[in-house]
This record gives structure tokens, C-alpha cells and sequence, in this order.
């Protein structure tokens, strides 16, 4: 088995308490799971229609509000345009963009489906909460580069892990059964190379932004 980014060997992790195989590239940082301990569509699916966040929920609009201010607000004159890739059954980000009298297209494979992005390029892509569930991030990078201005920002959300097994083992975020696909600043330095991208700042933690370049 050689890592999906950058074709380097990788060590396994097994996830006793899910019977799950992870495998873990120590070049690239990246951590991803076994394909055969995917989840169904349908079942996956499922899982999303449990995230029953909206408008209405204090605590989800302010983590976005912290994510909007972390990210990309010191960029914001020069955006105008905006998709928000993965939205989910309730898009607070894209109302919360609206309100700060930006453009928004929306775009969920399961609750927006309809290809809005097409012959279109954006000033940002917001991408939160989704890149984790994607099987081969460098396509989705590729799709980014595609449908974002020269110069355009890329913002994600995405919880980074240590970047050490036995606390991979432990960690709550890997739990989620549609959660396939693990991160390190690092990892989308690797990814940004390979599409065109360049890395601005991330917060250690959960988020980063990105330009066209």
C-alpha cells in the first residue's frame, strides 16, 4: 500500500474499538482509511441527516462566524463571488456569507445537487466540514483549482491530527464512520503543490486558507 498524495510507503493503524484500518503516510502526513471499511451511500446519508444544524443554533452560527473571521476576513474586499462546497441539509455558512452582502452558490451532492458551479470561477470556495469525507482528495483539489480566480482563496475546515498513531487511535474525530480522509497542515501544503495552490496561514488546528496561484 503506497499513500494516495504522494505515492510514499505507509504504515497501518488499526482501530480496535471500530475494527477499522487506517493507513498512516509519515512523508505527506496524510491518514486515510482502508476502502473496505467504507460506509453504503445509504448509510451515509443517514449520518448527514443527523446534522440537524441551522440558523437557529447559537453555537453552530458562532463556530462559523470564528471560521469566517479566522480564515478569510481580512480578505474580504477582494471577494465577491463565493461557492459553498458541501453545505449539508442546512447552510448557515452561505446565509452568514449573504449577510456579509457577498454572492453565494451553494453545492451538496446530497441536499443541493444541482451543478451550479459549472463555467463559473469564484473569488472563495468555503469547503467546511467536508474535505474528511471525500475518498481522494487530490481530484477535489484539482475541481477547486478549476473553479477558483487566479489569486482566489480556498478555505476549508477540517479537524488536523496529531500526527502520532496511538493518539489517532484514541481521537474522537476518526469515529464518524463517513469520516475517511485525515489532515496536517502539511498534508494540504502537499496538496496545494501538486494544484496550483499556496498556503496563507491555517490555526494549527482546524482551519486553513489557501490562494491560486
Amino acid at each position: 500500500m503506497r499513500c494516495k498524495l504522494c505515492n510514499n510507503p505507509v504504515t497501518n493503524i488499526i482501530d480496535s474499538r471500530n475494527n477499522w484500518e487506517f493507513f498512516h503516510c509519515k512523508k505527506c502526513e496524510f491518514i486515510f482509511k482502508n476502502e473496505s471499511d467504507f460506509v453504503s451511500r445509504e448509510d451515509e446519508l443517514k449520518q448527514y441527516n443527523n446534522h440537524n444544524n441551522t440558523m437557529d443554533s447559537p453555537g453552530y452560527v458562532e463556530m462559523f462566524e470564528k471560521f469566517m473571521d479566522a480564515t478569510f476576513d481580512e480578505y474580504i474586499k477582494d471577494i465577491k463571488r463565493v461557492l459553498e462546497f458541501g453545505s449539508g441539509p442546512g447552510p448557515v455558512l452561505s446565509e452568514l456569507l449573504k449577510n456579509s452582502g457577498l454572492n453565494v452558490d451553494i453545492y451538496d451532492k446530497y441536499f443541493s445537487p444541482k451543478k451550479v458551479y459549472e463555467g463559473k470561477k469564484y473569488d472563495l470556495i468555503t469547503s467546511t466540514e467536508v474535505i474528511e469525507h471525500i475518498e481522494n482528495p487530490k481530484d477535489i483539489f484539482d475541481f477547486f483549482a478549476s473553479h477558483i480566480k487566479k489569486s482566489g482563496y480556498l478555505a476549508l475546515m477540517t479537524q488536523f491530527h496529531t500526527n502520532d498513531a496511538e493518539d489517532f487511535k484514541k481521537w474522537w474525530y476518526k469515529n464518524d464512520p463517513t469520516h475517511i480522509c485525515f489532515f496536517r497542515p502539511h498534508t494540504f501544503e502537499v496538496l496545494a503543490q501538486k494544484s496550483g495552490f499556496k498556503v496563507l496561514k491555517h490555526d494549527s488546528k482546524k482551519s486553513i486558507l489557501l490562494q491560486r496561484i
